[in-house]
């Protein structure tokens, strides 16, 4: 019995400055809402059994599109949340190289391995998704779910569904908006992932090594 999890990166957020935001919580752009907007209405007739999102307002408000059309009441999860980048929350990367400059060079070299200050690192948002993930779909079996959550998070269970070098999922580019639709046909097959386009990333397909 096939198993199918999409994944939707939320719209685009109210951050003009460019600003680090993991844990920040940041609202939904103008933009980001007509995003959401259109990603909900072309996916309306897939009739998900349960909806999760992060725990911060930006996927919370992306569900808001989706919740009427399927019926169903978005779960929040701190799980799910984006990367925390500690220290250099609500700087810019100028600010982050002058206060954190040995931060920086790693971020720029490694952004796989890097570590922030007072914050995570990716293998860390890997463990706590995945950990979650799995109960989550032992829960659904069978049934269709939707994640609307961030790219990072995204990017973790990507590395998780495929086991490939964590820096080639770092360069898979995911846009506001846009939709993964991840299946399986039983507990231990191999996920199939296709790059819906209905982001800004349309008519590309992912392609993982």
């Amino acid at each position: 019995m096939q198993t199918a999890l999409w994944l939707i990166r939320h719209g685009r957020t109210d951050n003009p400055e460019q600003r680090c935001y993991g844990w920040r919580d940041v609202a939904l752009h103008s933009e980001g809402h007509e995003q959401m907007r259109q990603c909900a209405a072309k996916l309306r007739q897939i009739a998900p059994a349960a909806l999760a999102t992060s725990d911060l307002s930006r996927t919370i408000e992306s569900a808001r599109y989706f919740e009427d059309l399927w019926s169903l009441k978005g779960q929040p999860y701190a799980a799910l949340r984006e990367i925390h980048f500690g220290a250099l929350e609500g700087l810019t990367f100028r600010e982050v190289e002058a206060r954190y400059p040995t931060t920086a060079r790693e971020w720029v070299a490694s952004p796989a391995t890097v570590r922030f200050p007072q914050g995570e690192c990716f293998a860390d948002v890997c463990a706590r998704v995945t950990d979650w993930v799995t109960h989550w779909l032992h829960r659904w079996m069978g049934k269709t779910t939707v994640l609307i959550i961030h790219s990072g998070t995204i990017r973790a269970l990507l590395q998780w569904m495929t086991g490939c070098d964590p820096h080639a999922t770092l360069m898979v580019r995911i846009a506001y908006g846009d939709a993964l639709l991840c299946t399986r046909e039983t507990t231990g097959a191999p996920w199939r992932i296709e790059h819906v386009p209905y982001g800004q990333t349309a008519g590309m397909y992912l392609s993982l090594p």
